[in-house]
Order: structure tokens, then C-alpha cells, then sequence
């Protein structure tokens, strides 16, 4: 049985969360053995946890993973799904391990397995806890639907982005608000809740009130995948001003879309976006928003890159396939877990 504490599947959205519930979709069509376990509840069902289940707490966790380790049977494989570190966002990509918080430290020292959904992410792992525990790397499904919409005046951007400060969009809109002109066309679609930090997003709605954004600017709240997809589909190019990604669902959906990005470089943004498929990484805000504001008044230009981008797309690859992977990792520490008790004593 794997178990997987994390919050619950009908919550607020963000990658990590749409990660997990898409993961345990396919385990479930694959056949697994698996479900959802309240944080709440984890300490009790661990207390009596068969010796071949599997626990996974997500790093919204990691308070409570030492706590349930010492409830846990001798033996017993808890996990810890790496979506994020917020050391990565205060120290960078290089952090070691005297740059973790002690939260971070105590649940990295404490976890048997980590699962994570890229190489950048466990690149960091493996440089923080070393060679002796296992990494399960499993990255996502990628979503089957319809090529993004021919370019065409206006230009019509999307970002896919909570209202949290890490996802840079107070920035965006400041910096938009005094580059943009009059005559450029354009309109800028937000997908994102408001719930996880109301300050910042009251700050973000804000921003949309400055009378050069008027009638640019539009939020969406956050909406369902399906629909996220959708509007993704309707839009001609993706912007993403996030600090750090470890990574980034939004930028792998728009590949597979054939979506030209414009982001701001962090984590494993690199991996997903580059001018061979009509992208381009910045350094800065400012300079991603006056390509963009330019590329509103250049259709050739936007066309070449929509040309770029749909001759890069990524094939799409179903959930099963990813919760498969997943299955066969499991199934191959287990045996590994068998073989290394046959050798002791």
C-alpha cells in the first residue's frame, strides 16, 4: 500500500498539488494499492503500518515528518515529496546543507526516499542528503489537447500563477504599467488562486486598477486543469516571472501545446524553455515585458516563434505512464530493501 499524506485533492491548486492528485489518478487506473492520508491521521495508520507500505509526505510537511518517523514501526519507508524548498528561494540553487532551515534539515535527515519531479530537483536531493537513500525521479503526465491559436492581434498572453510573491506577478504588472503605450495591443490573462497569501494578491488587483492597464489585464482566479488547458490553448504565449521552479507544469503544458514562453530563469526553467522552440530566458523582468510589448508590434516575429514553438512540441505522455514509472521504482527499492536484509548478519 503507498500512502500519501498530503493535502487533499479538492484544495487549492498549485503544481505540487496537481502533481500529487493527477500521480494517484493513474496509480488508481494502473491497479496500485493507494490513497490519501490526512496529516491528521498519519500518525495512527503508521503506528500500524504493514513493513512493504510506502508513506509519502509532501514538503508542505516538514514539521510533522520527524514526528511521524518515531510513530512509525522499525522499518517502515517514509518518503518525502520534494515540489519545493523555500531555502531555494532565499539562498539559490547552490544551497548546501548549512544553508537549510532546521525544519528543512530535520526532514531531509529524517526521510528513507525522496520523489521528485525533475532532474534540477534531484540534482538538489542528492547533493543534500548524498548517495545512500534513494531518489525516485518521476515527472509528469503530459496533458493530449488541441495546438495553441494562430497568432493575430491582439496579442494574447497568458499566465498560469497563484498570486504568491515567488511568482513575480506584482512585478510583472508594475513593470508592464510603465513600459506599455497606448497603441500597443495586447491582453494579459492570469490562472491563479488569491487564498494562499491575500495581501499580496490584494497588491496584484491593485496593480490592474493603474489606468495604463486598463482593459489589458484580466484575472481569471484559479480554475480547474481542464481549464487551465483551455485558456492555455486560446492564448498565443505563455510569460512566467517565477523566482525558482522546480518544475514548472504550466511551462511543460505550453510545450506540448506549442506555445512560445517568455520566463524568467530559475530551477528547472532552463529545461523547459529556450529559442530553439520560439522561447526566451531572462534575467530580469523589465526586459521580458519590453520582448513582449515588442513582439506585440512585430507579427512576423510572433509568428516565427509560434512556427518554432509548434515544430518543438513535446508529445503528450498519459499519468499512467507516469504512475507506471512510479510503480517500478517502488517495486525495485523493495527488492533492494529485501536483498540488503538477506545480507545482514
Amino acid at each position: 500500500m503507498q500512502w500519501f499524506v498530503i493535502p487533499r485533492l479538492d484544495g487549492a491548486i498549485s503544481g505540487g498539488t496537481l502533481y500529487n492528485r493527477l500521480l494517484i489518478a493513474g496509480l488508481k487506473d494502473s491497479g496500485c494499492a493507494c490513497d490519501v492520508l490526512p496529516i491528521d491521521q498519519a500518525m495512527a495508520v503508521l503506528a500500524k503500518a504493514r513493513g512493504n507500505d510506502g508513506f509519502w509526505v509532501d514538503s508542505l510537511y516538514p514539521d510533522r515528518l520527524p514526528l511521524l518517523a518515531r510513530a512509525a514501526r522499525l522499518g517502515t519507508r517514509i518518503g518525502l515529496i520534494v515540489h519545493y524548498l523555500p531555502s531555494l528561494i532565499s539562498n539559490g540553487e547552490g544551497i548546501g546543507a548549512a544553508d537549510l532551515t532546521p525544519t528543512e534539515a530535520a526532514a531531509l535527515r529524517t526521510a528513507t526516499m525522496f520523489l521528485v519531479p525533475s532532474p534540477f530537483m534531484g540534482g538538489i536531493v542528492r547533493r543534500l542528503v548524498g548517495s545512500a537513500r534513494p531518489v525516485l525521479q518521476v515527472e509528469p503526465g503530459r496533458p493530449v489537447a488541441a495546438l495553441a491559436s494562430l497568432p493575430g492581434p491582439p496579442l494574447r498572453t497568458l499566465m498560469v500563477a497563484n498570486l504568491v510573491a515567488g511568482k513575480g506577478v506584482e512585478r510583472f504588472l508594475a513593470s508592464l504599467a510603465e513600459q506599455v503605450r497606448e497603441a500597443d495591443d495586447l491582453r494579459v490573462s492570469i490562472v491563479g488562486g488569491s487564498e494562499h497569501d491575500p495581501a499580496y494578491a490584494e497588491r496584484c488587483h491593485d496593480r490592474q486598477k493603474d489606468p495604463r492597464l486598463r482593459g489589458r489585464v484580466r484575472f481569471l482566479g484559479e480554475l480547474s486543469h481542464h481549464k487551465t488547458l483551455q485558456e492555455m490553448a486560446a492564448s498565443n504565449l505563455l510569460v512566467s516571472c517565477s523566482h525558482m521552479e522546480s518544475y514548472g507544469m504550466a511551462l511543460m503544458e505550453a510545450r506540448v501545446l506549442g506555445v512560445p514562453i517568455l520566463a524568467q530563469g530559475g530551477g528547472h526553467v532552463a529545461a523547459m524553455v529556450g529559442r530553439d522552440s520560439g522561447g526566451e530566458l531572462f534575467a530580469d523582468i523589465e526586459d521580458l515585458v519590453a520582448t513582449l510589448l515588442r513582439m506585440g508590434h512585430d507579427p512576423v516575429e510572433h509568428l516565427r516563434r509560434m512556427k518554432l514553438a509548434r515544430a518543438g512540441a513535446w508529445p503528450a505522455r498519459s499519468w499512467s505512464a507516469a504512475a507506471r514509472e512510479f510503480i517500478l521504482l517502488v517495486q525495485d527499492l523493495g527488492t533492494s530493501n529485501r536483498e540488503d536484509l538477506r545480507g545482514v548478519g
